[in-house]
């Protein structure tokens, strides 16, 4: 399978205390910086698709403004309840950066790489116990 990462940012355009919306072809992502790792989300509430990105970052949880309700931008799963499906993430990778400034530093975004589909974990985990 081919990999396809998009460049959406630089590292420097990627807030701390909340998300950066991007678009990847018709799919809107909200980037979110954790020292220097960048994490890549959906950008929808599933409650009624606010932007999560207007949210506020607290750690590694962003909290909707429109609602309140929480997700660990890890793992798109509301950190008090990791049942059900999580919003999706995606694969991200950083590029250059030789240089002394974060804006040398691109931002990359794979949307076929989903990083954390629960289905595919089920399903290793049925073929494990077979």
């Amino acid at each position: 399978m081919p990999v396809s990462f998009v460049r959406v940012a630089s590292l420097a355009e990627v807030p701390t205390d909340h998300g950066l919306r991007v678009r990847v072809g018709d799919v809107d992502i909200a980037l979110y910086r954790i020292d220097d790792v960048v994490y890549a989300m959906e950008d929808a509430c599933p409650h009624a698709g606010w932007p999560l990105s207007r949210g506020r970052l607290e750690g590694c949880v962003i909290v909707c403004e429109a609602h309140g309700w929480p997700f660990d931008v890890r793992t798109g799963f509301d950190p008090k309840n990791a049942d059900g499906f999580p919003i999706p993430c995606f694969a991200v990778r950083l590029i250059g950066g030789g240089g002394d400034t974060q804006s040398e530093v691109a931002v990359e975004v794979d949307l076929d790489q989903q990083t954390n589909d629960p289905r595919k974990t089920r399903r290793q985990r049925a073929h494990i116990s077979e």
